[in-house]
């Protein structure tokens, strides 16, 4: 992917990762400048600030998560990766690094984070859909503390021996787990956490084409013909997006696409570093 701005003529090749969006910010990571790094990027300024990862983790693929401390209203991105663990502040610029010692008892950094609809921000806080044997739990990092917190998930359905954990979305300001399952057919249910460790399951509905992205109380989908579609579960209605492409069936057969949808709210706000290393509002 190459982004090139008025105020940052820098090419970006081969991103891994686009998280987002908080306030109309994106985190990418991957090579910039032929250098394995990370970077905030505004779509709607073109703006980019890139953010230098602490050594020894350049070589690897880390969980990231980008949020902002409601009370201090300074963005952040942390990332773990197995026993590893940093907070990047904007207000600070500066990294830091999380020792053992910082942890009451260590974080399940060692169970595996679902990669496609697998984490989510909301209010302050990251979560991370992690899968451990077919047990889903949720990772939280709280932007605000800085801490982490490891969450229990919904429990599978006895009625059916297929049941695993597809994703995670945001669904009316609540967070809410798809699980998919087969009891004669493959059908999802959608849990909504109540509190943290305690759901309710709001919905069952059977199985639609390939799922890629989701935003508000919407799934979007493709279908086989290549078209965007967007299906509400409050109403159970479909709509088409108005676009088209082939990339999104590439490998859609595994579940996932060749490109990625975003949706997001455009946002003014500026990246650039200030003298105080606060973001620009």
């Amino acid at each position: 992917m190459t982004l090139i701005s008025e105020e940052n003529s820098q090419t970006f090749l081969g991103m891994k990762y686009l998280k987002g969006y908080v306030d109309g910010l994106f985190l990418m990571y991957g090579q910039i400048n032929s250098a394995t790094s990370c970077a905030l990027w505004n779509p709607a300024t073109r703006e980019v600030r890139s953010l230098h990862l602490p050594s020894p983790i350049i070589d690897y693929s880390p969980n990231f998560g980008l949020g902002i401390d409601p009370l201090t209203n300074d963005y952040k991105v942390v990332y773990f990766l197995h026993y590893k663990a940093a907070v990047y502040s904007c207000r600070r610029d500066s990294w830091r690094v999380f020792k053992i010692e910082d942890f009451d008892k260590p974080p399940p950094f060692d169970k595996e984070v679902r990669r496609t609809y697998g984490t989510a921000y909301l209010n302050g806080n990251y979560y991370w859909l992690l899968i451990n044997n077919n047990i889903s739990t949720i990772l939280l990092f709280n932007f605000g503390r800085e801490m982490f917190e490891e969450i229990e998930g919904p429990d599978p359905d006895p009625k059916s021996p297929y049941v695993y954990a597809f994703g995670m979305m945001l669904l009316d300001d609540s967070i809410a787990i798809l699980n998919k399952k087969m009891v004669e057919k493959f059908y999802y249910d959608i849990w909504v956490m109540i509190q943290p460790g305690v759901w309710n399951k709001l919905i069952t509905f059977q199985c639609f084409p390939h799922f890629i992205s989701c935003y508000d109380s919407s799934l979007i989908l493709v279908t086989r013909a290549s078209r965007l579609f967007s299906y509400n579960i409050r109403t159970n209605k479909t709509r088409y997006l108005g676009f088209q492409h082939s990339c999104l069936k590439d490998d859609a057969a595994f579940g996932y696409s060749g490109c990625g949808v975003f949706y997001y709210k455009e946002s003014l706000i500026t990246i650039k570093q200030q003298e105080d290393g606060e973001l620009d509002h």
